[in-house]
């Protein structure tokens, strides 16, 4: 394909722990490429990443989608405009039910809620707090999974220290029951000096008692009348006007490198239980 056709970007989609091959080969051809989060599950792959994108100036994208997520855009603005005061504490969860890691996922055994999951939360965070992650203490537990033979942690929970004096709470699990009325379990509250900000994208407007008891997905990722809609559509939509010069992209690979640090800090902090200072 990138020998055989004139190509402007290309979408690398591969499992959290594969996207280094593709994207480099993608980079060594002089081609724009997006890539989901996390860029990398290793510091060093995803610094090499930045390198080669630099090196044949071409643009790495990668597509941090919550940040268009209307509550969390919402609360950024607000943030932005001075209404909420400065961000001092936050708590947020972001969780599936165990469907995810026994049956969606072939390789839930290669990442964990961290990459899959914090990848979101912790983008989310540093990008409404406006400020670097300092240090990080996390801590994880594996019982469910284990005994099912995946070996990775049933959840994680980390404490992250901002250099802006500000602290954040990420949580993150992925054995919630299929019974549970949708997939995702996403909350969060945010404290600032001037306002406090309480959200739910777990329900999305409407629920639905049939033969199962769901919260179905509206503002997300809807098809309605022949066309999809919502607004990791809209992530997407502005990397490629970006691309085009139509706007400036919402994320940069400094966000990129900045997200993959502070997920090596909480996988590092839980693996040999302490507190473990961000990669500057």
């Amino acid at each position: 394909m990138l020998k055989n056709h004139r190509l402007d970007l290309v979408s690398v989609a591969t499992p959290d722990f594969l996207h280094f091959q593709p994207v480099l080969a993608v980079l060594e051809n002089k081609v724009n490429v997006l890539v989901e989060k996390p860029l990398a599950t290793k510091v060093e792959d995803a610094l090499k990443m930045i390198e080669k994108a630099q090196e044949n100036n071409v643009r790495l994208f990668v597509n941090f989608g919550n940040r268009f997520n209307p509550p969390f855009a919402v609360l950024k603005e607000k943030v932005t405009n001075g209404e909420f005061g400065k961000v001092l504490y936050s708590y947020v969860r972001l969780s599936d039910t165990i469907y995810v890691p026994t049956k969606m996922l072939s390789w839930s055994s290669k990442t964990s809620v961290v990459y899959f999951l914090m990848s979101h939360t912790a983008d989310l965070v540093r990008w409404i707090y406006g400020s670097e992650v300092e240090s990080v203490r996390a801590y994880a537990h594996f019982e469910v999974l284990k005994s099912l033979g995946i070996d990775t942690p049933d959840y994680v929970v980390a404490f992250l220290r901002f250099y802006n004096g500000s602290m954040a709470v990420l949580e993150s699990s992925w054995i919630l029951p299929e019974t549970y009325p949708s997939i995702v379990d996403f909350r969060a509250e945010f404290i600032g000096t001037k306002a406090t900000s309480f959200i739910n994208t777990t329900y999305q407007m409407i629920e639905i008692s049939g033969k199962k008891f769901v919260y179905p997905r509206t503002y997300s990722a809807s098809e309605l009348n022949g066309r999809f809609f919502g607004f990791v559509k809209e992530s997407i939509h502005n990397i490629v006007d970006s691309l085009l010069g139509n706007t400036t992209s919402f994320t940069s690979e400094e966000d990129a490198i900045a997200n993959v640090k502070i997920l090596d800090a909480i996988t590092k902090s839980y693996t040999i239980n302490r507190e473990v200072l961000v990669t500057k």
